[in-house]
């Protein structure tokens, strides 16, 4: 069986693919992103804080900026990109 995502994507792409599958007027394809959405929480977990952070800069696209959302997505991509930071001086990347 052939994987529903494209091993080269970015996880940007990724989260672009979803967005268009999830807005689709296709019965069928709206359903598609349910087995997308279960292929991609696999390939989040081989993402870096930054990858993480760089999505919850595109879910935050989407939210208020005076909602409790935005707050809680911003405060946690800051925290990642932190770390990533953080990790990157130790090692020298």
């Amino acid at each position: 069986m052939e994987p529903l995502l494209p091993d080269e994507d970015s996880p940007l792409e990724l989260f672009e693919t979803m967005r268009k599958l999830a807005k689709s007027h296709d019965i069928v394809e709206r359903l598609r992103t349910l087995w997308f959405a279960a292929e991609f929480g696999e390939r989040l977990e081989w993402c870096s804080d930054a990858q993480i952070g760089d999505l919850l800069s595109k879910v935050q696209e989407r939210m208020s900026l005076f909602s409790p959302e935005y707050s809680v997505c911003e405060y946690a991509k800051r925290r990642l990109q932190r770390s990533s930071s953080k990790i990157n001086k130790i090692f020298g990347g």
